[in-house]
């Protein structure tokens, strides 16, 4: 390996590990978090709810809900959160 390509390269790992550590310093700044999240899909992000309507199909007992928090059936036919409630989370 001749020294320009040895220079080169030192150069190069020394920008990148100065970058990442500068980008890691920095303090992290707030994000304003969305009022709404609508999602148009399919059944990978539909579970359904039907509290609030007059059908005999209820979902409001177990095992609906087993993997929520608390385990409590809320009316969704699934047993746990999807992918639009791991995006929308508000923790």
């Amino acid at each position: 390996m001749d020294s320009s390509l040895l220079l080169h390269n030192i150069i190069s790992l020394l920008f990148i590990f100065f970058t990442i550590n500068y980008s890691q310093s920095q303090t992290p700044v707030a994000k304003p978090k969305p009022s709404a999240l609508f999602v148009f899909g399919d059944s990978t992000v539909d579970a359904g709810n039907n509290n609030f309507i007059r059908t005999p199909m209820k979902s409001n007992f177990p095992p609906y809900g087993r993997d929520f928090i608390n385990h409590i059936p809320t009316g969704r036919f699934s047993n746990g959160r999807l992918v639009p409630d791991f995006v929308g989370k508000n923790d």
